[in-house]
C-alpha cells in the first residue's frame, strides 16, 4: 500500500471531527446556558455535572487508548470504532437535549445520567479516531498536514455549529427553545452518524502494530510516565482548556446580561441573542481560515515556537476583552475574531506533537502506544473542559446569579472575568509550562530517521 496520503483521504478524515464538532461545541457554546436557562435546573448543578461527567470521561480516556492500542480486526486499531460507535454517538448526544417535565431532583439525575453517557460514547469514538492520525502516515510533516485538515474540520463544524443554531432553535422551536434545541440536536445526530461512516470509509492504518510489542499494560503506563515531552504537553493542554471553556461558555451570559440590547454592529441594530451567534460564528470563522496556516508556520518556526508564541497572544487578546465597553461591541468583535485568528492552529499543532511523542516513546522503547499517548491528549483537553465548564457554574453561582433575571453589579462583573482575565490567566500559565518541553524539530527529524531505517 502507497505510503501517500491523498486529498480525498486528507478531506475524509477531516469530517470525523467536524461530527465531533457537532456536539462537542454545541455543548462548549450553548450547554451552560441551556442547562440554566432552558432544562431549568441551577447553575451550581450545571456546574457540578460538568465537573464529574467530564473528569469521568476523562479518566476513560487512557482506558480507551489500552483497548484500542490492542484492537485487531480487518480494519484495524482505530478505524472500526468510528463504524461501531457512529449510531450510538447519535442517540445519546440527542438524548442529552431532552426537557422532561419532572420534578427538579429528578431533571438534574436525569441530566447528569444522559450526559456523563454521551461522553463516554464520544470517548469511544473520538479518541480512536485522534489516534488514526498516528497511524495514516509515518510521516511527522505529512502528520501536521493531517492534523491540519483535521482541524479544519473541527472549526468548518465549530462556524456551523454557531452559524446554525440560533437560526435553528428559533426556527424549528416555533417559539419554544426546549422544542428547538431538541430538533437541532435531532438534525445534528443524523449528520453526525453519517460523517463518521465517511471517515471509516476513506481512510487507511498504514502503520502497522510491531510484533515484538509487549503486550503488558503496566509496561506502557510505565513508558507514558517516562514521557516526559507527553506529561508536559499533557499539563499545557488540560490548563489553555480550562481558558477556553470558560471563555466559550461565558458569551451567552456576557451578551444577555452585560451588553444587552440595542446596540449597533457595524451599522446593524442587532438583539443580545443575534449577537451571541454572530460572537461564535465570528471566532470559528477566524479559526477556520488560521488553521490554514498550520502547516506552513510549523514548518518555517517549527512546531514548539508556533504554538508557544501564538497562546500567549491569544491568552492576552482574552485579558484585553475585559476593557471593552458593553456599548463597544464592534472593538469585541474585532479582538475576538484577531484572538481566534492566532490561536487557530493550535489544536492541529498540538496533536502534531503529541504524535511525535509517540515516535519518542517508540524510539527509546521499541514499543508503540499510539491509542495512550493520544489518550492523555484527549484527557488533557477533557480535564480541562471539565474545570473550565464546571468553573463556569461555581462562578456564576459564587456571584450570586439567577436565571433570567436581571443581575447586580457583582455579577456582572463576574461574568466579565469569567470571559477575559481568568481564562487568560490560565492560557499564560499554558504558555510557561511549554518552555520545559523536550523535543525540538532537529530531535524530532532524528527520531523520525531512525524509525523509518527500524521499521
Amino acid at each position: 500500500m502507497s505510503d501517500e496520503v491523498r486529498i480525498g483521504e486528507k478531506l475524509g478524515f477531516a469530517g470525523g471531527d467536524f461530527a465531533c464538532a457537532l456536539f462537542f461545541l454545541f455543548f462548549s457554546f450553548y450547554g451552560l446556558y441551556f442547562y440554566t436557562d432552558v432544562f431549568g435546573i441551577s447553575a451550581t448543578a450545571v456546574g457540578t455535572i460538568f465537573l464529574i461527567a467530564r473528569l469521568w470521561d476523562a479518566v476513560n480516556d487512557p482506558i480507551m487508548g489500552i483497548v484500542a492500542d490492542r484492537t485487531r480486526s480487518r480494519w484495524g486499531r482505530f478505524r472500526p470504532y468510528l463504524l461501531w460507535m457512529a449510531v450510538p454517538f447519535a442517540v445519546t448526544g440527542l438524548m442529552c437535549f431532552v426537557v422532561p417535565d419532572w420534578s427538579p431532583g429528578a431533571k438534574i439525575a436525569y441530566a447528569a445520567i444522559t450526559y456523563t453517557l454521551f461522553g463516554m460514547v464520544y470517548t469511544s469514538v473520538n479518541l480512536p479516531y485522534s489516534g488514526l492520525m498516528g497511524v495514516i502516515s509515518p510521516h511527522s510533516q505529512e502528520r501536521t498536514e493531517l492534523s491540519q485538515f483535521r482541524f479544519i474540520g473541527s472549526y468548518s463544524g465549530g462556524l456551523f455549529v454557531a452559524m446554525a443554531v440560533p437560526f435553528l432553535v428559533s426556527n424549528l422551536g416555533g417559539g419554544s427553545e426546549r422544542h428547538g434545541y431538541l430538533l437541532t440536536a435531532s438534525l445534528f445526530a443524523v449528520m453526525a452518524a453519517l460523517l463518521f461512516l465517511t471517515t471509516f470509509l476513506t481512510t487507511r492504518e498504514r502503520i502497522k502494530p510491531i510484533e515484538r510489542q509487549s503486550p503488558q499494560v503496566l509496561a506502557d503506563l510505565k513508558d507514558l510516565l517516562a514521557n516526559r515531552a507527553v506529561l508536559i504537553l499533557f499539563a499545557s493542554s488540560l490548563l489553555y482548556f480550562v481558558g477556553i471553556a470558560l471563555h466559550l461558555a461565558t458569551v451567552p451570559f456576557y451578551f444577555k446580561y452585560y451588553v444587552g440590547e440595542g446596540h449597533s454592529l457595524f451599522g446593524w441594530t442587532l438583539s443580545a441573542d443575534s449577537m451571541i451567534g454572530l460572537f461564535f460564528s465570528a471566532g470559528s470563522l477566524f479559526l477556520l481560515i488560521g488553521v490554514f496556516a498550520t502547516s506552513r508556520m510549523a514548518r518555517r518556526f517549527g512546531k514548539i515556537r508556533t504554538y508557544t508564541t501564538l497562546l500567549t497572544l491569544g491568552s492576552l487578546s482574552w485579558a484585553a476583552q475585559y476593557f471593552v465597553p458593553a456599548s463597544s461591541v464592534n472593538t469585541l468583535f474585532a479582538i475576538e475574531a484577531g484572538g481566534a485568528l492566532l490561536v487557530a492552529p493550535l489544536d492541529a499543532i498540538a496533536f502534531a506533537m503529541f504524535a511525535d511523542a509517540a515516535d519518542f516513546s517508540e524510539w527509546k522503547t521499541g514499543r508503540r502506544a499510539t491509542g495512550l499517548v493520544m489518550a492523555v491528549a484527549s484527557f488533557g483537553r477533557k480535564a480541562g473542559w471539565a474545570i473550565g465548564g464546571a468553573l463556569g457554574g461555581f462562578v456564576l453561582a459564587l456571584f450570586g446569579y439567577v436565571a433570567n433575571e436581571a443581575q447586580s453589579p457583582e455579577t456582572v462583573n463576574g461574568i466579565r472575568l469569567m470571559l477575559t482575565w481568568i481564562p487568560a490567566t490560565a492560557g499564560l500559565t499554558a504558555a510557561a509550562v511549554l518552555l520545559l518541553y523536550p523535543l525540538n524539530e532537529g530531535k524530532v527529524q532524528e527520531i523520525t530517521h531512525d524509525l523509518q531505517a527500524s521499521r
